[in-house]
């Protein structure tokens, strides 16, 4: 740590950290070192002033800060060795774009101020290393403890630093890190990086995408307070399954949470509707209803949304036992958005009559919403309507007289003829006019067309 801190000893550190990072049966608690070599790593760039230079380089650069570091740190500031860092940097500096140059390649003479600027650029390629070295091999899944660490001065940097490589790895070491610093780390900042990754357009590696998916698991309520949208958009990013979830429960109250923050409603999106419509059923929820809720289920029905609708009320049924005795006019909102979705998508309706039979509300003490929502149900199967049914049929007094003359022609028995329909035809029936009638259990149905 004190070669860290002042700079002196990083050709000899760079051996240990190559030999600790190869080492295969590394002792656990290396993690607690790497921890704490972060932030003196980050305490030292701190004085020299930030890096713009990615942690993850070109294997050209690579091989030079490697060279460099077998010298001893005054060989670095030497003219010819400092030639061949700036002539690799340059090129490199060229493809970050402009302003990217923090050893000021442009200058003619380097003075002791361009051996800081390269000991900025060495210190984040250390990290990778350290982050390697701590957390590379480190199960990062919900059964892995936190180990409550303190030293949280470094977290930005580390995560700017980690974040900014193109080496999913790298990033994933990082996020490793974040689950096992607690409630160390600032809210937000992980949200904040991740939502930059996803811009990038590449998809994450499985590694960093299984990162991802722990860390949202952890923190997700601080990461949505801090910062909803670019928590949602990682989240989308992510296309989080049934397979990928141990604890169900969890993550319905995950997702419930985020459909009630700001960003949610609009930006989460309908792959995680669907999954949060098969996960609800068998959920055991601890949650009340809020008065959001029904402000959500009041917009999914004005939006008229009736695939997102019908998972909300599936939802707000399942909050209902814990939520005391709703008032009547809220139970009759209720009821009456619900047969209202049924109605227009009644494909939703095997959702409801599972979440009677064996989920929420199928215990024997709920009997009285199961019984409502049941009655429901049973209405909705008897008028299912398709979910684009056209707007009801008028029609007009003249077709109601016509309606009436072929009933009682069906009703005397007799026989309808070409020429008593022509007839018929010829009374003013318009193109656009059907007639239904019913004769000895049957349905007619006689459409004007022809006029």
């Amino acid at each position: 740590m004190n070669g860290i801190a002042d700079g002196t000893c990083l050709h000899h550190l760079n051996y240990l950290l190559e030999f600790l990072a190869a080492w295969e049966k590394r002792p656990a608690y290396l993690t607690l070192m790497a921890y704490q070599w972060c932030s003196t790593i980050s305490e030292a760039v701190g004085r020299l002033g930030p890096s713009e230079m990615p942690i993850c380089l070109p294997d050209s650069l690579q091989y030079i800060l490697r060279y460099q570091l077998r010298f001893r740190s005054q060989d670095l500031a030497t003219d010819a060795h400092t030639r061949i860092f700036l002539k690799v940097f340059k090129g490199f500096s060229s493809t970050v774009g402009p302003g990217c140059d923090p050893v000021h390649s442009d200058a003619t003479s380097h003075t002791p101020g361009h051996l800081q600027h390269m000991i900025s650029l060495i210190y984040p390629y250390l990290l990778s290393i350290i982050l390697e070295i701590g957390f590379r091999r480190v199960a990062s899944g919900p059964g892995q403890p936190a180990l409550h660490l303190d030293h949280t001065s470094h977290h930005e940097w580390v995560f700017e630093s980690a974040f900014s490589s193109n080496n999913d790895q790298v990033v994933a070491d990082a996020m490793c890190m974040r689950i096992m610093g607690g409630d160390s780390t600032p809210p937000g900042l992980c949200a904040h990086y991740l939502a930059k990754r996803v811009k990038r357009g590449t998809p994450f590696s499985p590694r960093l995408r299984q990162a991802s998916i722990h860390t949202i698991e952890r923190i997700w309520r601080n990461e949505l307070k801090a910062s909803g949208l670019d928590t949602v958009c990682w989240l989308n990013c992510l296309n989080v399954d049934a397979d990928d979830i141990a604890d169900k429960d969890h993550w319905v109250e995950l997702l419930v949470d985020v459909i009630r923050s700001p960003a949610g409603l609009e930006s989460l999106s309908s792959h995680y509707w669907r999954l949060l419509g098969e996960l609800v059923v068998a959920s055991n929820l601890d949650l009340c209803l809020a008065p959001h809720d029904v402000e959500v289920m009041r917009s999914l029905e004005k939006a008229k949304d009736w695939e997102k609708l019908g998972v909300w009320m599936v939802v707000v049924w399942s909050l209902l036992p814990n939520s005391g005795i709703p008032g009547s006019e809220l139970m009759e909102g209720i009821e009456e958005v619900t047969l209202e979705s049924l109605l227009r998508r009644p494909s939703a309706l095997q959702g409801f009559e599972d979440l009677c039979e064996v989920g929420g509300l199928s215990l024997g003490y709920l009997q009285g919403y199961k019984n409502r929502l049941q009655w429901i149900c049973n209405r909705a199967r008897a008028e299912q309507l398709p979910s684009e049914s056209p707007p009801p049929l008028y029609v007009s007094a003249r077709t109601v007289q016509h309606l009436l003359i072929l009933i009682s022609i069906f009703a005397s028995g007799n026989r309808l003829t070409s020429s008593l329909f022509f007839s018929f035809l010829l009374w003013g029936t318009t193109a656009s006019e059907s007639v239904y009638c019913m004769h000895r259990g049957l349905v007619y149905r006689v459409r004007a067309c022809f006029l």
